[in-house]
């Protein structure tokens, strides 16, 4: 017993000596690929969308949602407009299309829609009796399957930021066929909030799982052992974009923070902030922030004459992140803490330009995708 309790005083002297990370709380360093820029920041602004989410090309052109309205983008003699084609009794967490038009509408805190082609109006509440409260992400594999992600089994979509404070791993994957006599299955659970879906070359499924800073690769056929295909993230990833030409483009929403990471081993504190606090005032990441002086403040954060450094610790970001088929990153574009462009929460290939919506700035950002491809500096 005294051995032990010498060994690991020597342990935790050496380790406070050599600057080891005992406690679990460093976040990996943004470098390499992930190098931050400004490339985000330089693009042009298309137009202002408050709550702007959910960018997907269809037959019919470029849409996304606004809180419960699905709406039309395009561009006029003024700039980028929007149209309401469709308004929803909830808030629209996630858009996919199928090969036939159909169009798979995220319902948050009660299922997912179907509308158009032969499955127009079909409701999907429950899987399996499991409801699918919390719909965050989904792809169609062909015309009558979906490949569905379910962020949270206790909470909805919009309340993520309380599902990572209360360290869920709830979320599910699902195989669910569209036509009768279809069993679903159940491609992996136990999840911390799967927030975004693609598929990939040879049946691959890649899920990203936002508070295991991950993505990771699994098969579409049947439930299969998880495979990390891009680990240890200095940022929450979300929705996964198939590039035109190959590879894919990730959203990485907010931040990873060393302060965030301590208070989530601390539960007692956790929880009573929790408790007693409005959510947007959380030590936790945001789509936006420095909108108020009750944020909490990290000392780096501090305007000093006035001005907001780049490089300091932001509760809010805007990070796009280009990956090979194996998704492996290759280049980045980054909106840094006095930036405009934060809170990517999704990404959509219009003719040449990949469109960047910032959810949290209320912004659509174009970035020239020919340029992007062919190497240009990140």
């Amino acid at each position: 017993m005294g051995g032990a309790l010498v060994i690991g005083a020597l342990h935790r002297a050496y380790a406070s000596f050599r600057g080891f990370d005992t406690a679990g709380t460093a976040v990996p360093a943004m470098d390499g690929p992930l190098t931050p820029n400004t490339q985000l920041d330089q693009a042009p602004i298309l137009g202002r969308f408050p709550r702007l989410d959910n960018l997907l090309t269809t037959p019919d052109g470029l849409i996304g949602s606004q809180g419960s309205e699905i709406v039309s983008l395009a561009a006029g003699d003024l700039g980028w407009t929007s149209r309401i084609i469709r308004t929803c009794p909830k808030p629209v967490s996630f858009l996919a299309v199928g090969p036939s038009g159909v169009l798979a509408v995220g319902q948050d805190g009660e299922g997912v829609l179907l509308v158009g082609g032969r499955h127009d109006g079909r409701m999907l509440i429950e899987v399996e009796g499991e409801r699918l409260n919390c719909p965050t992400a989904g792809a169609f594999l062909g015309a009558d399957t979906l490949i569905l992600a379910n962020g949270s089994a206790m909470l909805p979509a919009a309340e993520w930021k309380r599902d990572l404070m209360t360290k869920g791993a709830s979320g599910k994957l699902w195989r669910i066929p569209l036509t009768d006599g279809g069993k679903p299955i159940a491609l992996a659970s136990g999840l911390c909030f799967p927030s975004g879906v693609v598929l990939g070359a040879d049946s691959a499924v890649f899920v990203s799982e936002a508070w295991r800073h991950r993505v990771v690769m699994l098969q579409a056929a049947r439930a299969t052992p998880i495979v990390t295909a891009l680990g240890k993230l200095p940022a929450y990833p979300g929705r996964i974009l198939a590039a035109q030409g190959g590879g894919f483009w990730l959203a990485m929403f907010a931040p990873r923070n060393q302060l965030v990471e301590f208070v989530l081993k601390e539960t007692a504190y956790r929880d009573r902030m929790i408790d007693t606090i409005d959510t947007d005032l959380w030590i936790a990441p945001a789509l936006f922030s420095g909108v108020t002086f009750l944020e909490p403040i990290q000392g780096g954060a501090r305007k000093k004459l006035n001005t907001l450094k780049p490089w300091s610790p932001s509760w809010s970001y805007g990070l796009v992140v280009r990956c090979d088929e194996r998704m492996r990153p290759i280049a980045s574009y980054h909106s840094r803490a006095d930036g405009r462009v934060h809170g990517v929460t999704s990404l959509a290939e219009h003719g040449d330009t990949l469109m960047v919506g910032a959810q949290g700035s209320g912004v659509l950002v174009g970035l020239p995708r020919d340029p992007l491809l062919s190497g240009y500096p990140a």
